[in-house]
């Protein structure tokens, strides 16, 4: 099973501002169109749904998504950072490279360090751990990290920065081939 991922959602407006037209159309459409499985979750939506309904605007809600993890998506993943450690100067190890990539995506815990400061230290990806979304925000926030001069300069030191952007984006284009992660 994979980890839910957390949707914070409040309510913006007071539904009596709609006319009575739209808050029939929208009852109907979350009460109606829209139902949980079976009685016991029919209740359940309804009664999460009139609370809704009926709270105050700036009132938060958390919604827990469980959406199965995409293996596609999670092995074109993975197919990049072995790209990218093949083509990389830097790191001796898969795991050291990938634990760099997820400082600097900022997808880490903040621990107590023995000096007295902190530390960061990286999250795991694994199914359990990492929801489907966090995945592929976690994805995004590497590619970005990737794209920084600074990144670049790391993994290829002896290169100009030029031909630094130029290996980044030769190690990416060689995951495009097999369809975009």
């Amino acid at each position: 099973m994979t980890k839910a991922s957390p949707i914070l959602i409040t309510k913006r407006a007071s539904l009596a501002m709609l006319p009575e037209q739209q808050r029939a159309t929208l009852r109907h459409v979350l009460m109606d169109a829209i139902g949980g499985l079976d009685r016991t979750h029919d209740g359940r939506w309804r009664r999460f749904m009139n609370r809704l309904l009926r709270a105050e605007p700036g009132e938060v809600f958390q919604l827990n998504s469980v959406v199965q993890r995409s293996g596609v998506f999670h092995r074109r993943h993975m197919a990049l950072e072995q790209n990218l450690f093949d083509h990389q100067e830097r790191w001796l190890t898969l795991t050291s490279m990938r634990d760099w990539l997820k400082t600097g995506a900022g997808w880490v815990d903040w621990h107590p360090s023995p000096k007295g400061g902190i530390v960061p230290t990286p999250r795991s990806t694994s199914y359990d751990a990492c929801s489907d979304d966090e995945m592929r925000e976690v994805h995004e926030a590497m590619l970005a990290f990737l794209h920084t001069p600074r990144a670049q300069q790391y993994l290829w030191p002896h290169l100009h920065p030029t031909g630094r952007a130029a290996m980044l984006e030769s190690v990416l284009a060689d995951r495009e081939e097999g369809g975009r992660a």
